[in-house]
Parts: C-alpha cells; sequence; structure tokens
C-alpha cells in the first residue's frame, strides 16, 4: 500500500478524489484474499444505504486505509515481528539479512542494543558468527555491528576470489 500511496502522491492532479484513490488502490487486488476483499469493498459501495436512500460510496482515502488495514495487518504485529525475528536466518545475501533485521526490530519495537546484538548474533551463519568472535572486537553499537560484519564477510569473499583464482591451472601458466 505505501507504493500505492507514494503513486497517487506523485499523480495527485489525476487522483484528486477519494473515489479515484480507492478505485486505483483495489485495481490491483486481483487474487486471493485481497481480491475477496475488493469485491466486498465495492458491493458495500454500490449497496443503497436506506437511511439515506443513496448508495454508501467508498468514504474517504483514510477510512479505506483504516478498513485495509484492519483486514490485512496481523492483530498483534509487534509479537509477529517478534516470531519472525526469532527465526530470522542469514542467507546467502548478507545485506538482504542486515535490511530485514532492521526492519523487524522496528517493527517488534526491539531498541536496545543488547536485544538488538543477541537476536543478530543468534541469525548469523555460524562461520560469519566465530570470524566476529575471533576478531577481539565487538562493536558496542548496531551500526558498527553491521559494518563489522561487512567487512569480515568481504575479506572471506574476496579471500574464497583468490584462492580461486590462484588455483585455476591458467592463471598459474601465466605467472
Amino acid at each position: 500500500m505505501q507504493l500505492i500511496t507514494l503513486y497517487l502522491d506523485v499523480n495527485s492532479e489525476i487522483y484528486d478524489t477519494n473515489t479515484r484513490k480507492i478505485a486505483f488502490a483495489l485495481s490491483f487486488m486481483k487474487e486471493g484474499t485481497a481480491a475477496a476483499w475488493m469485491e466486498d469493498t465495492i458491493a458495500f459501495a454500490h449497496l443503497t444505504n436506506p437511511a439515506m436512500n443513496q448508495p454508501n460510496g467508498y468514504r474517504t482515502w483514510e477510512q479505506f486505509l483504516d478498513h485495509f488495514e484492519e483486514a490485512f495487518n496481523p492483530i498483534d504485529s509487534a509479537g509477529t515481528a517478534l516470531h519472525k525475528l526469532h527465526a530470522l536466518k542469514q542467507g546467502s545475501d548478507l545485506s538482504e539479512y542486515i535490511s530485514t533485521f532492521k526492519q523487524l526490530c522496528n517493527q517488534a519495537e526491539i531498541y536496545s542494543f543488547n536485544a538488538q546484538k543477541d537476536y543478530f548474533i543468534c541469525g548469523l551463519k555460524p562461520a560469519l558468527l566465530s570470524k566476529l568472535c575471533n576478531s577481539g572486537d565487538i562493536p558496542t553499537e548496531m551500526e558498527a555491528m553491521y559494518k563489522k560484519v561487512i567487512t569480515i564477510e568481504n575479506a572471506y569473499q574476496l579471500l574464497l576470489s583468490h584462492r580461486t583464482a590462484t588455483s585455476d591451472p591458467q592463471n598459474r601458466s601465466n605467472n
């Protein structure tokens, strides 16, 4: 929904009414639960309100967003983020792990360095965690921690690429 809101902001001269904004957002809800929700929203908007003897309409953009969040956001978003944080493990892309980690910490409202550090190192690959611990200098701020593990990982990747290059028979014959 953030990208839709951004698009609407940039194109405010076109999407200048609540109905246009809502219709645009609904046009993307074509599959699964979102499609069912979209159909219900359109049906409700076209139902005649007996008290006013006219269709309900789509209401305001803000009301639409509230209704959308009620339907699709987890009831306990902080708890859901905490659960995801417990299960988060570093994959092949360290930058993706760090980005997801930061996002989940914000959603779970975890701001304490010690808590973040514990979750962060638990999700690191064992080899990278070992290198971090053996470095003798574990940072005391999360941004410094991110930079440190990135530096360690980059140095390891450089070492691997150097080993690959020097073990290639073509490279040895040229030296």
